[in-house]
């Protein structure tokens, strides 16, 4: 029901970056229903609101509605990790069942990044989600706001403003 690929095998151990692609297989027999995606990085990695623009709960867990879907998210560290290789669990929650899968993530150091795999199938989705257009919100309110526009009338004191007024 789940798969999970990296975009690249390896992620720096500080300010490095990679997105976790994943993929919500159909089951013949499961029913179309919300379900919940639930993810836990190892500690020092964080992670961004999904790129597809799906719903994030309070828990942070990522609604989706239907099977067949797929979801990216932008994982990241900020400061200095200690190197290793890492486990990122995802879980698929719906009402009858939970489904869970690992996947390995080797965190490295600078210098070992030039013998980094990239996953190029990974790549392509994510250069076609950034390409789409965003979708439509109903809530969001869009205000637009008229320049204000400055007029030189003549009035009493214009003789003034021309006699003692500075142009920077």
């Amino acid at each position: 029901m789940l798969d999970v690929k990296l975009a690249k095998s390896k992620m720096e151990n500080e300010e490095g970056m990679n997105h976790l692609w994943i993929q919500l297989l159909h089951d013949e027999k499961a029913q179309s229903q919300k379900s919940e995606i639930q993810i836990q990085l190892p500690k020092g990695i964080s992670r961004s609101n999904n790129l597809n623009g799906f719903v994030e709960n309070e828990r942070g867990h990522i609604v989706v509605d239907d099977h067949d879907q797929d979801v990216i998210i932008e994982i990241f560290t900020q400061d200095a990790i200690q190197c290793g290789e890492m486990t990122i669990v995802v879980s698929l929650l719906t009402p009858e069942t939970t489904v869970s899968s690992e996947i390995s993530i080797q965190v490295v150091e600078e210098e070992e990044m030039d013998r980094v795999e990239i996953d190029e199938q990974v790549v392509e989705r994510i250069k076609e989600l950034s390409n789409a257009a965003p979708p439509y919100d109903a809530g969001t309110d869009i205000v637009s706001i008229r320049p204000r526009i400055l007029e030189k009338r003549d009035n009493e004191f214009s003789y003034l403003e021309k006699k003692y007024r500075v142009d920077y």
